[in-house]
């Protein structure tokens, strides 16, 4: 080999990590402007990425710059890896009742809605949050309208559909349901006593996609909301985002334990989804709301997968308290 081959080689070792690292930084950087914060949801395949492309350097000996990309990518990687401290799911009083919430992106053109309604059968949800729940959909959820009665819908986005809220058990009495435009379906369940706000969710695709503007829409409702609160859905961002910080820090929620990556489960590249699928669904979960654990569920045809939050209710309502009302703004 030439030297000025052996020196291009060279220089390929060294520029190959430092052009991962680039966006990978970026993504630490979400705070000042939602385009950084897209990156964020690649950190953990550029964190791979740089880490492989350090190991030729180490081969050619430029043990500072190998090393160097070496300990940047794992630290990268401990961020996502590693639990953030914080507070935790507390444990249920043995007494408490147990419920079951159903989170599923039905996917608008599922051509396999059959699966879905046997998840359902089978898994018994006491509420369900969909999304996507478009014109192919609606007909097809009225078979389960006698065994989920309390239902709210909001509108269609485009063609994809919109967010809906399904029950077997009451709206608390004295709330009204919302919508806050297409993007999410408020909605107060009575538990045996014990009340909840539950939200379907579904967010845009981050930017240059009009995520940043969906939090900014739904941060009042957030902020003003009160009580026991599960938000649920489709966020198209990833736990380690500006996005999942700004949206529990607004609603005073905290993530439930237990995820995966959740999309990317179909097509081409779904046996690959749990190296490289992103944890896109998630269900955020307030004071009161004790004992959770997400459990991810086999495919049903989505790109997404279904999650099963088991969760109980604490403490007891206060009647008089106009937390007992979903917000409504003017």
């Amino acid at each position: 080999m030439t030297k000025n081959k052996q020196s291009w080689i060279k220089l390929a070792a060294v520029l190959i990590p430092v052009l991962f690292s680039i966006p990978l930084v970026l993504g630490f950087l979400g705070a000042l402007h939602p385009a950084f914060d897209s990156f964020s949801h690649f950190r953990m395949h550029l964190a791979v990425l740089m880490a492989l492309s350090a190991v030729p350097a180490l081969f050619l000996r430029l043990w500072r710059e190998g090393l160097m990309a070496m300990i940047l990518s794992l630290t990268a990687l401990a961020t996502i890896l590693v639990p953030p401290s914080g507070p935790s799911a507390e444990a249920a009083p043995a007494a408490l009742a147990q419920y079951k919430l159903l989170q599923l992106n039905l996917r608008y053109d599922n051509q396999q809605q059959a699966d879905v309604f046997r998840l359902i059968g089978r898994e018994s949800p006491d509420v369900i949050a969909f999304q996507e729940v478009s014109g192919n959909w609606r007909p097809r959820l009225k078979a389960i309208e006698a065994r989920y009665p309390y239902s709210f819908y909001c509108s269609n986005r485009s063609r994809i559909g919109g967010a809906a809220i399904l029950s077997r058990r009451p709206f608390a009495l004295g709330s009204t349901p919302i919508c806050v435009d297409s993007l999410a379906a408020i909605a107060r369940i009575d538990f045996g006593g014990r009340s909840a706000i539950i939200t379907s969710m579904h967010l845009d695709w981050p930017w240059p996609f009009a995520q940043n503007w969906n939090v900014e829409e739904v941060r009042p409702y957030f902020e003003k909301l009160e009580g026991p609160l599960i938000i649920s859905g489709d966020f198209n961002a990833v736990p380690w985002s500006q996005t999942l910080k700004n949206i529990t820090q607004y609603s005073k929620t905290r993530i439930a334990e237990g995820m995966r990556p959740s999309w990317l489960v179909n097509g081409a590249l779904a046996h690959a989804a749990k190296w490289v699928g992103l944890p896109l669904d998630h269900i955020l979960v307030s004071d009161r709301i004790t004992a959770t654990r997400i459990e991810t569920l086999e495919p049903v045809g989505s790109d997404h997968l279904p999650l099963l939050l088991r969760f109980s209710i604490t403490g007891v309502d206060d009647r008089n308290e106009p937390e007992q009302q979903t917000v409504m703004l003017n």
